[in-house]
């Protein structure tokens, strides 16, 4: 069963991402996001497929994942509800650096580049906000990757 407009908008207005917005802003921006439905073990997106779009779990479990030579896929993370992903596709047009897979049954909520531009465009004050968080955000994951590369080149000194 998906949430109504209402919750969706509270949920949106409690993520990091949308926090200093006003509440007008985010239900503007809630009406902007489509909503998607995955079962368990679906596929949302593929490595390496060009991304165009930012995707919030409003219930359910994602798991992250990257192809390895050796294993096959890595787990790099499970994100649960209010968490999103798929950030780097509003930025640029590139691949996606992972997969992405409902983890449970999940209900997602999802805007295009294209309608989260106009929105900035429409919105300047709001978009610099939402901009200055996904900068945070991406520089904190920068952190923690570079965090395990580190753990990782530490450990293979010992091999």
């Amino acid at each position: 069963m998906n949430p109504d407009k209402d919750i969706i908008i509270e949920i949106l207005k409690n993520l990091s991402l949308f926090r200093e917005l006003s509440y007008g802003a985010v239900k503007e921006l809630a009406y902007l996001f489509s909503e998607r439905v995955f079962q368990a073990g679906e596929t949302i997106f593929e490595e390496n497929n060009t991304g165009s779009s930012l995707l919030v779990i409003i219930s359910g479990d994602v798991r992250i994942t990257q192809r390895a030579d050796i294993s096959g896929e890595e787990t790099l993370t499970v994100l649960k509800k209010g968490d999103f992903f798929g950030e780097m596709a509003l930025l640029e047009e590139l691949p996606r650096s992972a997969t992405a897979i409902a983890h449970s049954d999940t209900f997602i909520m999802e805007i295009s580049r294209e309608r989260f531009l106009h929105f900035i465009e429409k919105d300047p004050a709001s978009g610099v906000q939402i901009l200055i968080t996904l900068a945070r955000s991406l520089s904190a994951r920068l952190r923690e990757a570079d965090g395990k590369i580190k753990a990782f080149i530490n450990l293979s000194q010992w091999i």
